[in-house]
């Protein structure tokens, strides 16, 4: 009794696992890209080296603090005005601390950290930026293979029912009940029809390569439209007001353009004069000949005023600012950009919604007409041929709107990407969402040591 039923939960347990493998929605596909994708954690590896920059900015208000030692050894020889030789052998050592503050340096420190967030922002913006990219990737060829498996099932259909069709002509030629030119005419559609079908199963195959060359498994067998979990605003000015909000690489060529003037103060700084404080301690035995042990004990004022320097530090401040006016134009040039392509992507999707609304008509329609050319055959008012060119337009009318069906999905995933709102949160996936925080707080209040 406990080997069957220990049978019956293993037949249970392939099935369930079976049917979780062979079924797979559009999300479940986008998680596991976020999860693999060896090119996002890349650009996260690049976030971090980047906070490190804030430490480093961070670092010039902190003490420098250096231990020096030295321990050597010394033979002195002298000789009198008596002519009498001495020699004196000494092994000196010292010990020193030295320790140096910034008092004060004029914004230089305060630009460098200005500079070090506006680059560390400007990265978040290109990694939710290259977030985007690889979940509208996945989305991609989910859906292509979506469509290419529709399309096969239309098409293995469309093969079977010109099979009958030729098998059936063929019967009533036998009969002398139709021409050859019927016959061939029924072989002619037969054969593309199995062209048709070689193919599309072709297009299964490469989008199926496809997808385990991005998400890293084999593509389910059962694949759906999805639901769509984020609403589109009803008007183009709403898509466009979250475009210039929510696009990310608006969002990174903004804070590249701030990062671009703070880079002018920062060069402009290195035109004032610094305060430093420095303190040392110093200790030595044996020092030399004349005494046996050294102390020394030092608080000093550094000031120093840059006067010239070749003339370096006026042509970076120059530089900066062609680099400033550069990236004011980049920032220009990207919110156009973006808006112009919101728009278009805006007229794309009311034209494909218009367009499945009115193919679905029109394959209503073709089956109509289809069944009445059916039963006028049958009654000798239209012939093979016409049967077949009905059912010919019907089946490129059910192809067309599953092409047209991908494609606004395509669309609003694009437009849902513009907006800044295809990212992990806003769609619900089921993942361990990356913190953009953990990095930057931990080498922010880091003064000594390595990051876990």
């Amino acid at each position: 009794m406990n080997r069957i039923f220990l049978i019956l939960y293993k037949v249970t347990f392939l099935f369930i696992f079976s049917s979780f493998c062979n079924s797979q929605t559009l999300y479940d596909t986008l998680a596991k890209a976020y999860n693999t994708s060896p090119l996002l954690k890349s650009h996260r590896f690049k976030l971090e080296a980047i906070n490190e920059e804030l430490a480093k900015a961070l670092s010039k208000n902190r003490p420098q603090v250096n231990l020096y030692g030295s321990v050597g050894s010394d033979e002195t020889t002298t000789v009198n005005t008596s002519g009498l030789e001495s020699i004196k052998k000494n092994n000196p050592k010292s010990v020193t601390l030295e320790i140096q503050q910034n008092l004060y340096d004029f914004g230089r420190t305060k630009s460098l950290i200005n500079i070090a967030d506006n680059s560390i922002f400007a990265q978040r913006a290109d990694l939710k930026n290259q977030e985007q990219e690889i979940l509208l990737e996945a989305s991609r060829i989910y859906l292509a293979l979506l469509a290419s498996t529709e399309i096969n099932k239309l098409a293995k259909n469309n093969l079977l029912l010109l099979q009958k069709h030729y098998q059936a002509t063929n019967d009533r030629f036998k009969l002398g009940e139709a021409t050859s030119t019927d016959l061939s005419l029924a072989k002619a559609r037969y054969l593309r029809a199995r062209s048709d079908e070689i193919k599309s199963r072709g297009d299964i195959e490469k989008e199926r390569s496809k997808y385990f060359s991005l998400i890293g498994i084999e593509a389910p067998k059962k694949l759906d439209f999805p639901i769509i979990k984020i609403a589109i605003p009803d008007n183009l000015k709403d898509v466009t007001k979250e475009t210039l909000q929510g696009n990310p690489k608006i969002i990174a060529s903004g804070f590249r353009k701030k990062l671009s003037f703070v880079k002018i103060s920062s060069a402009a700084s290195e035109l004032l004069p610094t305060l430093d404080l420095n303190l040392s301690a110093q200790n030595a035995w044996a020092p030399n000949t004349f005494f046996d042990e050294y102390e020394n004990y030092k608080l000093e004022f550094n000031f120093k005023f840059p006067l010239y320097s070749g003339g370096y530090n006026y042509s970076n401040v120059r530089q900066k600012k062609k680099e400033a006016m550069q990236s004011s134009k980049n920032f220009d040039y990207d919110i156009k950009k973006a808006l112009k392509e919101v728009e278009i992507l805006w007229i794309e999707l009311n034209s494909l919604e218009a367009q499945i609304v009115s193919i679905k008509s029109t394959i209503k329609a073709n089956e109509m007409a289809v069944e009445g050319v059916k039963k006028e055959n049958e009654v000798g008012s239209r012939t093979i041929l016409d049967v077949l060119d009905a059912e010919q337009e019907l089946l490129e009318e059910k192809v067309e709107v599953i092409k047209v069906k991908r494609d606004k999905f395509v669309t609003i995933f694009n437009l849902i990407a513009y907006m800044g709102r295809l990212s992990p949160s806003d769609l619900n996936l089921d993942v361990n969402v990356y913190s953009l925080d953990k990095s930057y707080l931990a080498v922010k209040n880091m003064w000594l040591g390595f990051e876990d």
